[in-house]
């Protein structure tokens, strides 16, 4: 009888400790804790021939992390298009407060010269955080 007490106690302890184990943390469920994403606003659309000059606010999230450091290239370094890390002023207004408010973010000034070789083109631009993971935004330019 003791041998069989022993046996349903040890039954309870390893069924309790599993799900204890397998508990998630409800502020995690589901939640990517990984993955790189990277936002422009506004996103960018084709170019014209013309070549133009835009500017986008950017905001880079690894997983949970949203104040992640980050650099922008071009691939190859193709010599028409060029691209620098800036900041510009975005105000939103009626916040919960009830004010408005401007805050200063980061982001890409692109600078596409005009396209005189009949033919469409594309560059990539390279977002990049300190672990060298990235997400590329392709820049179209019409002919």
């Amino acid at each position: 009888m003791k041998k069989n007490i022993m046996k349903w106690a040890l039954l309870i302890l390893c069924a309790l400790t599993a799900a204890v184990a397998c508990q998630k943390d409800p502020n995690l469920d589901g939640a990517d804790t990984t993955t790189l994403r990277v936002a422009l606003t506004p996103a960018p659309a084709t170019i014209s021939a013309f070549g133009d000059v835009f500017t986008a606010a950017v905001v880079v999230n690894q997983g949970l992390d949203t104040d992640v450091p980050w650099t922008v290239s071009v691939d190859l370094n193709p010599s028409w298009i060029h691209v620098e890390k800036t900041t510009v002023e975005r105000t939103f207004t009626g916040t919960y407060g009830g004010d408005d408010a401007t805050y200063t973010v980061d982001a890409v000034r692109v600078t596409v010269d005009a396209n005189t070789t009949g033919a469409k083109r594309m560059a990539n631009l390279r977002f990049t955080v300190s672990d060298q993971s990235s997400v590329i935004y392709t820049i179209n330019q019409a002919q």
